[in-house]
């Protein structure tokens, strides 16, 4: 099901594409079917929360936010610093490459299956669960935009009606997990791609 404009998500993708060229984008449509097999849920379970005020916590977050509705960790290494700080996240965003053993630590674990990560897609199968995908969604798969984990989070809250998103976290200046080039281009696409999605929906930056 698409929850994102098709012609939105090609824009996100022809940027992707042209930053990241090394990606494994031929394998998105294996990643997207295996996916399907699996045995998601139906977003009808992400739409049970209240998606007015979410607040996205991406890995370097240092302050919580004060009067979510909502709260979103990017990766299972947020999920659980949250917990450690006494929130346990309705949310978690990821595509498993981060502390997926963590990602169970959400109410909701949403699941992105891409040409990268097709082999650990059998292997984290936490039981609620929802897989978001960068290809034309087949069934029981989402398509909701946007491309990091970071940037698809906001664009999930979006998608789900969301009216003001806060972010904590978003620093593309402090290394997380490891400085590179690949990593560097993809700050800046979630950068860009955030910086596009404010035009329609507020996003406040802790």
């Amino acid at each position: 099901m698409w929850l994102v404009d098709p012609l939105e998500w090609q824009h996100h993708m022809a940027l992707a594409r042209a930053l990241l060229p090394e990606l494994s984008f031929s394998r998105d449509g294996e990643a997207a079917l295996l996916a399907s097999r699996l045995g998601g849920l139906s977003v009808d379970a992400l739409a049970a929360f209240d998606w007015s005020r979410p607040a996205v916590y991406m890995p370097p977050f240092r302050a919580l936010v004060e009067g979510a509705s909502v709260s979103v960790a990017v990766e299972g290494f947020t999920a659980r610093r949250l917990a450690e700080a006494g929130v346990r996240p309705d949310v978690v965003v990821t595509d498993l490459d981060y502390e997926p053993a963590s990602v169970g630590l959400g109410s909701v674990v949403v699941v992105h299956a891409h040409g990268d990560n097709v082999d650990l897609l059998p292997l984290y199968r936490p039981p609620r669960r929802v897989y978001t995908v960068q290809v034309p969604p087949p069934p029981g798969t989402y398509n909701v935009g946007g491309f990091t984990d970071g940037d698809r989070a906001a664009h999930l809250a979006y998608a789900m009606g969301a009216r003001e998103i806060a972010i904590s976290g978003f620093y593309p200046d402090v290394p997380i997990k490891r400085r590179d080039s690949v990593k560097a281009r993809k700050l800046a696409l979630a950068g860009a791609l955030l910086a596009r999605l404010s035009r329609v929906v507020p996003i406040r930056f802790l």
